[in-house]
């Protein structure tokens, strides 16, 4: 979970905004809200996530994903390490972070916040409109908290939907989103727009059990 991937307040506007322009002809927005994978929401291998935004570049983009690429290796020396945190996470006596494969509503869902952009940035964008909730990309510079290029992602039925449980018990802005399938997955809000969240279905306390 990359917790300082989060925008800055004054960017959420930006990012909706920017999101919102990549919207279909006749789609209405409600609320939007930038989203990332929840705490312990495991990574789907790589043939499953999204390429996004290909080929775009912002000022410092380049040098910024070589320094990236060396703390890469930097974390992969650490790895037996972080095995063994694994081995000892009392966290995992909370619940799953995901309910259901990756084939289902929830694992869509939590594929779609784990894109792969090469050559810029990413934020993804939770809009709620009047007919879908969607995953959109917004460009966002390496090196500077610079906003770009949208580019709409993964969209299901707003109908899908089923509810919102808040889940701080395990971590802050972590919220779980469950579907009509019976499927779940955690996501992270940072920073939170409650007016997205209120316009979701179905509130649910932590300790709740899912519909």
């Amino acid at each position: 979970m990359k917790w300082s991937a989060a925008l800055r307040p004054l960017r959420l506007k930006e990012a909706e905004e920017r999101a919102a322009q990549v919207l279909p002809a006749g789609e209405r927005l409600v609320a939007g809200q930038p989203a990332w994978p929840g705490q312990r929401v495991p990574k789907p291998r790589r043939g499953r996530r999204p390429r996004v935004l290909r080929g775009l570049r912002m000022p410092g983009d380049r040098w910024e994903g070589v320094k990236a690429r060396l703390l890469f290796l930097l974390v992969v020396t650490d790895l037996l390490g972080a095995l063994f945190e694994a081995l000892f996470d009392w966290e995992r006596k909370k619940g799953k972070p995901l309910k259901g494969g990756w084939n289902c509503l929830a694992g869509q869902f939590a594929v779609a916040l784990h894109p792969i952009s090469r050559t810029t940035g990413v934020v993804q964008v939770l809009q709620l409109t009047d007919r879908k909730l969607r995953v959109t990309y917004v460009q966002r510079g390496r090196r500077r908290d610079e906003l770009g290029h949208a580019e709409p992602g993964w969209a299901v039925d707003i109908r899908q939907v089923a509810w919102l449980r808040d889940r701080r018990d395990v971590a802050n802005k972590n919220y779980e989103i469950g579907f009509v399938d019976g499927s779940w997955a955690r996501v992270y809000f940072s920073p939170v727009n409650r007016d997205f969240l209120d316009r979701l279905p179905a509130h649910l306390r932590h300790d709740a059990p899912a519909p």
